[in-house]
């Protein structure tokens, strides 16, 4: 029993359930041979056979603390849940190209919006923002905000009726309530886009297929390198966003908000070029393959566009001027060089 807790508690954040399409099929298969998949580092080096049991995963990574200090899992076992039903729709309906039903587009959806927030990555960039707000703060209203019982005097502009202010507790057990935000924004705020947004499945004959990484799900508008730098936040509401998610080497899933082609749409092997190179380039630090073989084109660093706000501000000091009309008049001009 302590065995199984413990397990329980040495959890997946990109899931092995999810992985197991990329096993190497030319694997020998015996029963002394585990089967694996292949790790490579954003270069396309240090090739790694592992077993999807053994990668991408973290001690008590969901895990939560009970008030009376013993451990919570209802997040893991949430996630269970929901791997195990995008494993079915995955089985029953992707691989044969079968129509979807509300229910199954719901998993599919919410296995896609929990696979972009639960991964270490994610957790990692906005734990970071909190500790830069929480050292922010602390320098304005001081150390000892949180024992006050005056507000702290701050910035005219922190004022607004939209302006987050903390509160004291909001910094209390960061980790804990980095995973919980997280999972809450794939449930509330992502799954209800998602579902609203057109789909297409990749389909792919290629003998390499498409790639995963240690965080399957990419956001990219692939249109953002015209805009200033400060202006390439990608967001649900970019009418150009791509959200892609490989199902397996033969498919991705990819979500649009306009209309692409059909549910299930045939690709050629530069798609799978195009795609495993932005999966590539947005891996944090791992890439997955089914595959010891790669291409060297995945890993190729692109060279800025004839058309790129880079190309056409050739002027390095254009780059710490805002000019967007959506802009704050209080912080144009105030970036540092």
């Amino acid at each position: 029993m302590k065995r199984k807790k413990y397990e329980q508690r040495r959890q997946h954040f990109v899931p092995a359930c999810y992985l197991k399409a990329w096993l190497d099929p030319s694997a020998p298969k015996t029963s002394k041979n585990t089967p694996y998949v292949w790790l490579f580092d954003k270069k396309g080096e240090n090739p790694k056979a592992k077993a999807p049991e053994k990668i991408f995963r973290e001690s008590d990574m969901y895990t939560l603390t009970a008030p009376d200090g013993t451990h919570d899992l209802r997040l893991e076992h949430g996630l269970g849940t929901i791997e195990s039903n995008f494993t079915k729709v995955r089985t029953s309906k992707f691989n044969f190209k079968r129509a979807l039903t509300e229910e199954d587009w719901f998993w599919a959806c919410l296995f896609a919006a929990t696979a972009y927030t639960r991964t270490a990555a994610s957790r990692n960039h906005f734990l970071g923002h909190m500790e830069e707000l929480k050292a922010m703060y602390e320098k304005a209203a001081g150390p000892d905000w949180e024992s006050r019982t005056v507000e702290p005097i701050l910035h005219p502009h922190a004022n607004r009726p939209n302006t987050y202010t903390p509160q004291p507790g909001d910094f209390d057990n960061l980790k804990e309530t980095t995973t919980t935000t997280l999972l809450d924004q794939a449930v509330d705020v992502i799954l209800p886009t998602l579902l609203g947004m057109h789909k297409t499945v990749l389909c792919a004959c290629d003998p390499l297929g498409f790639l995963t990484t240690d965080a399957p799900a990419t956001w990219c508008d692939p249109t953002a390198y015209r805009r200033h730098p400060f202006e390439r936040a990608v967001g649900l509401k970019n009418p150009d966003i791509e959200i892609t998610l490989p199902i397996s080497p033969e498919q991705c899933l990819l979500f649009t908000h306009r209309p692409i082609g059909p549910l299930y749409s045939d690709v050629s092997s530069d798609w799978v070029d195009t795609v495993n190179h932005r999966h590539v380039a947005f891996a944090p630090t791992t890439v997955v393959a089914r595959s010891k073989e790669t291409r060297a084109l995945w890993f190729e660093a692109s060279e800025p566009s004839a058309d790129s706000w880079e190309a056409l501000h050739p002027d390095p000091e254009e780059k710490h001027s805002w000019t967007s009309p959506d802009c704050p008049p209080e912080f144009r001009d105030n970036f540092p060089t």
